[in-house]
C-alpha cells in the first residue's frame, strides 16, 4: 500500500499531466471544448468540519413542530399507530429529499438558483422557489419567536404566576377559570357550598368561588393561561382588517430578534456553524431533562398512555391519517425550502451526505418522540391536578405550547425553573430555524453579485429590514389572523411544488445518470456489493428520486387545494379576502418561474446568444467537463455558442 506522501506525489503528477494536456488542446483546437474554458470560480467560506454542518442542519429541520404540533397530530390519529404511516413516508420521501437536496447542493457549492440556471437556463425560476417559499415562511415564523421572547421576559421579571390567576387587568374575571384552583371545588366544603348536602357532579373555580358547571353550557369559559395569551400578549381586534393599534411589547420583541437573526447571518457559515453548538445541542439536553422530569409527575402514565401507549389500528384505514403523517414530514424537515440545499453548497465537496441526511432524520424524528413524551406526560399531570381526562386538556397548535403547558408549569415545584427551561428550549429551537430560513435568499444574493459578495453585512441588513417591515402587520391587533393566514397557505403548496419540480428537472432533464455520476463524484465508488445495494449509490434511490417522490409531491399539490371555506369556519374574522390572499401567497413562488425565464430570455437577447443556450447545460456547471466528453461533433458544434461566463460575472468586468 501506497503512503500518503506518495499518493500526493501521484495526485500532483496527475493534475499537472491534465494541466498540460488541457492547455495542449487549446492550443491546437480552437473550436473543441475544453476544461480549460470553466472560468474558475471562487471558493465559499464554508463551516469548518461536518459537525458544525449537521447542527446547523438539524437546527433548520428541528424547530416548534416537532414539540406541539407532532405530539398533537399522533394524539389525533391513532397514538403510537401513526408512527407506522410516519416512518413510511419517512424511509420513501424524507429521507431521500434530504439526501438529495444535499447531493445537489453540496455538488454544485451554489445557492438553488444557480444550480437550476446551470442544468438549464429557462428553469432558473425553479431554483427561486424554494428560497421565496422560506422567505414567506421567515416573516410569520419570527413573531412566534417574539411571543416566546415576550414569557422569557416576564419570567425574568418574576412574572411566573400572573398567568395562572385571574385577578389581572386584563383577565374578564366572570369567564375565567383559575385552573390551579380547581382542587377547591373536589372537597367536601368547597366555597360558596359550604351548607349543601348534595354538590354538584362538575364544578368550575370562577371569581373566588365554586360554581355549578350545568350553568355555563352555553358559556365561553377560558382558563387563565389562555387569557394570559390571547387578551394580555395577543390583544386581538375583531377581525382581519380592524388594525387599532401596534401591540408595543409584541413589536420591541420583533425588533430584537430580527437585529440577532441579522447578527447570526452576516459573519456567514461559519458564524452559524459556533452558534449551532449552543442553538441546537442545548434544546437537546432541555427536551431530555423535561421528559425525565414529566415521567416523574403524578398522572404522567396518563398522558403517555394516551399520547403512544393506545394504539388505534383502525386510523390507519383512514386517508386523513396518511395524509397528516406526510404533511408533518414535510413541515418538520423543511424540504422544498430550498435551505437544506443553501446549507449544504457551503460543506465541503466530499462530505459524507448520506451519514448526514441519515443523523438529521434521526435527529429530527428523536426531537418529535421524546418532546411529545415529555409534553403528554406533563398534560397527564395537569389533567390529574383538574380532575378531568387527558383529552378534556389536550389542545393543538399554539395553544398547547402557550397556554397548557405554561398552565402545568406553575403547577410544579420551581415553576419558574420549569417554564424557563420550556420557553428557552422553544426559542432556541425557533431562532435556528429562522435563522437558516432568512439566509437562503440572502445566499442567492451572493452568488449573483460579486460585488455583494463582498458586502455580505450590507445584504442582511437590507434583507431583514425589509422581511421585518413586512411582518409589522403581525405586531397590530390584527396580526394574529394574518399570522393564521401565512401559517395556512405560505409554506404547504408551494413548498412540494418547488420539491417535486426538484425532482423532475434533474432525473429527467438533467438526466438521472448524470445525477447517478455526481453521486459517484462526491461519495466514490461503492465500497462493496453490501453498500452497492442499501448504501448511498443503491439503484432505490434513482427510482425513489424519479418515480415515488415526485407522484407523492404532486399528491400533496392537489390536496392543498383540498379546505373549508371559510377559515375556521367563520366569515365575518375571515372573510373571502383571507383566502384570496392566501392563494396569491402560494403562487409566488410558482409565478417566480416564468418571471426569471423571461429574463434569461432577455438576458439571451443582450449577449447575442442563440435561443437554444436557455435549453442547453451550461459550461458553468460542475459536471460539465465530463459530460462534454461524451458530445458528439453536432452537439460540440452547439457547445459554441454557450457563454463561458455567467452574466453578473461578465457585468463585473465590464464594469
Amino acid at each position: 500500500m501506497a503512503s500518503r506522501e506518495e499518493d500526493s506525489i501521484t495526485t500532483q503528477t496527475e493534475q499537472s499531466g491534465r494541466t498540460e494536456s488541457t492547455s495542449q488542446e487549446t492550443d491546437t483546437e480552437s473550436n473543441t471544448i475544453t476544461v480549460s474554458e470553466v472560468p474558475a470560480e471562487e471558493e465559499r467560506d464554508g463551516f469548518d468540519n461536518g459537525l458544525e454542518f449537521i447542527l446547523t442542519c438539524l437546527g433548520l429541520a428541528v424547530g416548534l413542530g416537532n414539540i406541539w404540533r407532532f405530539p398533537t397530530r399522533a394524539y389525533e390519529n391513532g397514538g403510537s399507530a401513526f408512527l407506522i404511516p410516519y416512518v413510511t413516508f419517512a424511509f420513501i420521501l424524507g429521507f431521500p429529499s434530504v439526501y438529495f437536496e444535499f447531493l445537489l447542493g453540496q455538488y454544485n457549492g451554489k445557492s438553488p438558483p444557480v444550480i437550476f440556471r446551470r442544468v438549464m437556463p429557462i428553469l432558473e425560476g425553479v431554483g427561486w422557489m424554494g428560497p421565496a417559499v422560506a422567505t414567506l415562511v421567515a416573516i410569520y415564523y419570527i413573531v412566534i419567536i417574539s411571543w416566546i421572547s415576550i414569557y422569557i421576559v416576564n419570567i425574568f421579571r418574576g412574572d411566573v404566576n400572573l398567568w395562572s390567576r385571574c385577578d389581572n387587568v386584563w383577565n374578564n374575571v366572570e369567564t375565567c377559570i383559575d385552573m390551579i384552583s380547581q382542587k377547591k371545588c373536589r372537597v367536601e366544603n368547597p366555597p360558596g357550598w359550604s351548607n349543601v348536602t348534595k354538590l354538584p357532579e362538575k364544578m368550575f373555580y370562577i371569581n373566588n368561588t365554586c360554581v355549578d358547571a350545568s350553568k355555563y353550557t352555553n358559556v365561553s369559559l377560558t382558563s387563565a393561561t389562555e387569557q394570559y395569551f390571547m387578551r394580555n400578549i395577543i390583544d386581538p381586534s375583531n377581525s382581519m382588517y380592524e388594525f387599532e393599534s401596534i401591540n408595543g411589547p409584541v413589536l420591541a420583541a420583533m425588533t430584537a430578534c430580527w437585529i440577532l437573526t441579522a447578527l447570526g447571518i452576516v459573519k456567514g457559515a461559519k458564524i452559524m456553524g459556533k452558534i449551532s453548538y449552543v442553538s441546537v445541542l442545548l434544546p437537546y439536553f432541555i427536551v431530555v431533562v423535561l421528559f425525565l422530569r414529566g415521567i416523574t409527575l403524578d398522572g404522567a402514565g396518563d398522558g403517555l398512555s394516551y399520547y403512544l401507549g393506545t394504539p388505534d389500528f383502525s386510523k390507519l384505514a383512514h386517508a386523513k391519517t396518511w395524509i397528516e403523517a406526510l404533511k408533518q414530514l414535510c413541515f418538520s424537515l423543511a424540504i422544498g425550502h430550498g435551505a437544506l440545499m443553501s446549507l449544504a453548497a457551503y460543506s465541503r465537496k466530499h462530505n459524507n451526505v448520506f451519514k448526514d441526511a441519515s443523523i438529521v432524520i434521526i435527529g429530527d424524528t428523536f426531537m418529535s418522540l421524546i418532546g411529545g413524551a415529555a409534553v403528554f406526560s406533563t398534560l397527564g399531570f395537569l389533567a390529574k391536578q383538574r380532575g378531568v381526562s387527558v383529552p378534556e386538556v389536550v389542545q393543538s397548535g399554539l395553544s398547547l405550547a402557550f397556554v397548557v403547558y405554561p398552565e402545568a408549569m406553575t403547577q410544579m415545584p420551581f415553576p419558574w425553573l420549569w417554564s424557563f427551561l420550556f420557553f428557552v428550549m422553544l426559542f432556541l429551537l425557533g431562532a435556528s430555524t429562522e435563522i437558516a430560513l432568512v439566509e437562503v435568499l440572502c445566499s442567492c444574493i451572493y452568488d449573483q453579485s460579486k460585488p455583494l459578495r463582498e458586502k455580505k453585512w450590507l445584504v442582511v441588513t437590507v434583507w431583514c429590514t425589509c422581511l421585518y417591515i413586512l411582518g409589522i402587520v403581525f405586531s397590530t391587533r390584527a396580526g394574529i389572523y394574518w399570522f393564521e393566514l401565512f401559517d395556512s397557505y405560505t409554506a404547504g403548496f408551494s413548498s412540494v411544488c418547488a420539491l417535486g419540480c426538484e425532482f423532475v428537472i434533474i432525473m429527467l432533464i438533467y438526466g438521472y445518470r448524470n445525477f447517478s455520476a455526481d453521486v459517484v463524484e462526491v461519495l466514490g465508488e461503492p465500497r462493496n456489493a453490501f453498500t452497492k445495494i442499501i448504501g448511498p449509490h443503491s439503484p432505490w434511490f434513482v427510482i425513489d428520486w424519479t418515480f415515488i417522490c415526485p407522484v407523492i409531491a404532486l399528491a400533496l399539490v392537489v390536496l392543498s387545494f383540498m379546505r373549508d371555506y371559510p377559515y375556521e369556519g367563520d366569515g365575518v374574522k375571515y372573510p373571502a379576502s383571507f383566502d384570496v390572499i392566501g392563494w396569491f401567497l402560494s403562487f409566488i413562488p410558482v409565478f417566480l418561474v416564468p418571471i426569471f425565464a423571461l429574463l434569461n430570455y432577455m438576458r439571451c437577447q443582450n449577449r447575442g446568444s442563440p435561443l437554444h443556450s436557455l435549453f442547453m447545460l451550461q459550461k458553468q456547471h460542475s459536471s460539465y467537463p465530463r459530460i462534454s466528453e461524451g458530445f458528439d461533433e453536432d452537439q460540440q458544434i452547439l457547445q459554441e455558442d454557450l457563454p463561458d461566463k455567467e452574466p453578473w460575472d461578465e457585468n463585473n468586468n465590464n464594469d
